[in-house]
């Protein structure tokens, strides 16, 4: 955060910290994206693809809006990696000025969403209820929902995916921020850097390309990223990767036959990266393993 760039507000200005939580999947990356109007989380259908409380700012002239991205709770086996990502979504609301519960009306109500409201019971903060993908006919579970709208402060339905129904949500929140100064200058909509960005987006192409094949708990660090130019001049990135997996067996399986799976993976991140930081992209792509994403 640049402080020194961040210019004095008016004193009717607000701004503060809000925080998304929910169970896994149920679209608070793509909400956050649609508000922020850029992508700064990645999505994917893969359970906890979030793992690090991502931030997305949103600008106003009467305020500022920082909103932070949690890993969803999940109901699984017990791993280390699962019991680390719950406890960053619990550290995530320390600081909090307005809590978002995100619920998926077109799934069933379970134990993951029981996670939630434990959580939510410890909160002395104001609680919005947010009922995800407006734009779909079906959604069974929408009255259950609604139903609990006494234990929060507003509740809304909204589509992060079609962009539906996000002012009324946008103007509730900035009534609910602290008046001050804003966090982050004008110019930032997210406070990851781009070796974050960089390494999230080929986390993204994995499990999109590799589905259920690939645990979750792969992970991918960026080795080296260097600024060039092409013959004419233009600038260019040059980025090396490693992707870890848990097994040689894993390993076997992200690179393919022939190699044509990481191929494919490079192929669709380098695109990704291209699309972000608007130059050419030269991607390098190595698997290891490593045995302690095994636990």
């Amino acid at each position: 955060m640049a402080d020194a760039l961040i210019q004095p507000s008016r004193p009717d200005f607000r701004a503060g910290l809000v925080a998304f939580i929910g169970r896994t999947n149920v679209g608070k990356s793509t909400l956050l994206n649609a508000l922020v109007g850029r992508k700064v989380s990645i999505v994917t259908p893969k359970p906890q693809t979030t793992r690090d409380p991502v931030q997305g700012v949103l600008h106003r002239p009467e305020g500022q809006i920082v909103f932070v991205d949690t890993p969803g709770f999940f109901k699984t086996h017990k791993s280390r990696l699962v019991d680390q990502l719950h406890q960053r979504a619990r550290r995530a609301l320390d600081g909090i000025d307005v809590v978002i519960h995100v619920v998926d009306p077109t799934r069933e109500i379970g134990e993951e969403d029981e996670m939630v409201k434990e959580v939510l019971a410890k909160v002395q903060l104001p609680r919005l209820l947010v009922l995800s993908k407006c734009d779909l006919p079906d959604r069974p579970e929408r009255s259950t929902w609604l139903a609990t709208a006494s234990s929060y402060d507003a509740v809304f339905e909204v589509s992060g995916l079609a962009k539906l129904e996000l002012e009324p949500f946008i103007q509730a929140i900035l009534q609910r921020m602290p008046f001050g100064p804003p966090l982050y200058p004008e110019s930032d909509v997210t406070n990851t850097t781009r070796q974050f960005q960089i390494t999230e987006l080929i986390r993204e192409q994995i499990y999109l390309q590799m589905g259920d094949e690939i645990p979750y708990r792969t992970q991918v660090v960026l080795d080296l990223i260097t600024e060039t130019k092409d013959k004419l001049g233009n600038p260019e990135l040059e980025v090396n990767a490693t992707i870890l997996a848990a097994s040689d067996r894993y390993k076997a399986m992200l690179i393919g036959q022939g190699a044509q799976r990481i191929k494919q993976i490079r192929q669709f991140a380098r695109r990704r990266m291209k699309d972000e930081f608007g130059v050419p992209v030269h991607l390098d792509l190595e698997v290891l393993v490593d045995q302690e994403l095994a636990g």
